[in-house]
């Protein structure tokens, strides 16, 4: 049986990266003037196609409201936050997979390495009626990820393309997001079993550190590939501009 939903610190940032872009968007529209608020009304298009193969197999393209797109401004240039999601639901079941919160996000600077937080970098959440199940990149690290580093557990974001638009808005810079992205997921026990934990516990103690942490098999963990691709124009607040720029 899948495990229970639960609310966890990377699902709460994302609403929060979520409500801020939505909140600065508000602020931007009371700056339109007659003669352009029909060119920034224009509903920026965002579509987000999603493959998961695995312990779970879902293939689904999400369009417009299904997408959602989280920023936060840093203070700095290059020290913005970003999530995206894409959401599918019919007939009872909902599907999410999710990206971030990203570090140090910037759009003058598309080819810059891009890390995700990891244990709140990719998830997978699926439900059906009162049972749900999350995958997540933390749980890849420990019960999956042979790197120390956690290089098997970060998401691979790549922007192909990052281009500023025209905005009749001057708060709001407008921007089209072209990419891909893949990271490994898994769901873990939401209790782990007491043959699970003193295993672990035994082979640390006589070899000593392992990654991963955990037997896989043993704590009856299960992992998926999540990858797809992106191209999203959304309209983001005014941030600080990268050296040279």
């Amino acid at each position: 049986m899948p495990q229970a939903a639960s609310r966890t610190p990377s699902r709460l940032l994302q609403l929060l990266l979520a409500a801020t872009t939505a909140t600065l968007l508000g602020c931007g529209d009371d700056a339109k003037s007659p003669d352009t608020a029909t060119t920034a009304a224009a509903t920026p298009q965002k579509v987000m196609t999603v493959d998961v193969s695995g312990a779970l197999n879902l293939h689904y393209e999400a369009r417009g409201d299904q997408v959602a797109v989280g920023f936060l401004p840093g203070k700095l240039p290059g020290s913005n936050w970003l999530t995206l999601s894409a959401d599918q639901e019919a007939e009872g079941d909902r599907n999410e997979v999710s990206i971030g919160p990203i570090l140090g996000f910037s759009f003058d600077n598309p080819d810059q390495e891009k890390q995700a937080i990891m244990f709140q970098g990719g998830r997978v959440e699926v439900a059906h009626d009162e049972n749900s199940a999350s995958y997540d990149t933390g749980s890849y690290y420990q019960y999956f990820d042979t790197d120390k580093a956690g290089g098997n557990s970060n998401v691979k974001l790549s922007f192909t393309k990052i281009e500023k638009l025209s905005s009749a808005n001057k708060l709001l810079d407008r921007y089209r997001l072209i990419g891909t992205f893949q990271f490994n997921a898994a769901l873990s026990p939401e209790q782990p079993s007491d043959e699970c934990t003193r295993e672990a516990a035994a082979y640390a103690a006589e070899h000593g550190e392992r990654h991963p942490g955990f037997d896989a098999k043993l704590c009856s963990a299960k992992s998926v590939v999540a990858k797809g691709s992106f191209d999203i124009t959304q309209d983001f607040p005014v941030t600080a501009k990268t050296d040279g720029q």
